[in-house]
């Protein structure tokens, strides 16, 4: 009798493990899909945090707040984003060097090669979630659209286009547009002054380079629009309609302004020296009346923070201030 009351003890107790066991396996079961389930929801949420952006070539699907921001442009859009706030991950450098109104703001961003044609690869390389480049990257945008999420800005003759798009791109488009608004007024009330003081005399702004001369032009340039439309200064008689023209020393001759802005990166070299101690350079009247204004701001005008230090500098250069 008591190995039959044994025997049955050891079939209760086997029973009661098995229910244990199957009880446990189901907990888990259950604990693991909604591990599962959540990852899921996750991952949706994430695939979902996305937004459209309509650019030169079509549409992009960019992240709602993107990270790591690789920029390509022989401008310098980056300006763009460090404005709203926004420091990218990776821009181009001319010689290692960045533009040098903004060498503090990009300090620790890395530098790429500031040439015509990229290696796709060098740039998967970085794994940026939001690719901004210029039009003349159409080759890149080919090859990485399909995998990086790419937006496409034409350089044009309106830098507030360029700014805005690129603000668009990185999720600031207000902030893009605040900037603007507040830069506008700034230069309103800089041109005002400068007007007060130089009445209609004329502008003309040029730029040295190794072996011509750019003379700026009245309109699609950054550098125009900052002086005749922001300023509102009078341009020199004869300026290009268009963004400007390359002319050799005999080409200054057809201009004569009051007052010149030498915007040379290179303020030195053989070249230069013979452009401002030769004779058609200072036979000009803004030459012979000591009216050229050398800015240190060169890059072009393309981006925010240029164009404040530029009205800032132009504003002391003109107003003693």
């Amino acid at each position: 009798m008591f190995k039959k009351i044994g025997l049955w003890s050891m079939v209760l107790l086997l029973l009661v493990l098995a229910a244990c066991s199957s009880g446990e396996k189901t907990a888990s079961e259950e604990e693991s899909k909604k591990e599962d389930k959540e990852k899921t929801e996750v991952k949706q949420e994430t695939v979902a945090e996305t937004r459209t952006v309509e650019h030169l070539y079509g549409q992009a699907e960019v992240p709602m707040n993107p990270e790591k921001i690789v920029l390509l442009s022989h401008v310098s859009w980056e300006g763009s984003l460090v404005s709203v706030g926004v420091k990218p991950y990776a821009v181009m450098a001319y010689d290692n060097e960045f533009p040098p109104h903004l060498t503090e703001e990009l300090e620790g961003v890395t530098a790429l090669p500031y040439v015509d044609e990229i290696n796709p690869e060098e740039i998967v390389k970085l794994n940026p979630d939001l690719l901004i480049i210029s039009d003349r990257y159409k080759p890149l945008y080919d090859q990485l659209s399909e995998t990086i999420p790419t937006v496409v800005v034409e350089v044009g003759g309106d830098w507030k286009e360029d700014h805005l798009k690129v603000a668009e791109a990185a999720g600031k488009l207000e902030e893009g547009k605040k900037v603007i608004e507040s830069m506008e007024k700034e230069a309103e009330e800089i041109g005002q002054r400068i007007k007060e003081k130089v009445g209609e005399q004329t502008f003309m702004a040029v730029a040295i380079n190794k072996k011509d001369i750019r003379v700026y032009g009245k309109t699609n340039h950054a550098t125009n629009s900052l002086l005749f439309d922001d300023l509102k200064l009078t341009p020199a008689e004869n300026l290009p309609e268009d963004f400007g023209e390359n002319i050799s020393i005999e080409g200054l001759v057809k201009y004569n302004p009051d007052h010149i802005l030498d915007v040379s990166y290179f303020n030195s070299g053989e070249y230069y020296d013979s452009v401002t101690e030769g004779e058609v350079w200072n036979n000009l009247n803004a030459v012979k009346n000591e009216n050229v204004h050398t800015l240190s701001t060169t890059w072009g005008f393309w981006d925010p923070i240029e164009r404040q230090k530029g009205l800032k500098e132009i504003e002391a250069l003109l107003l003693g201030e």
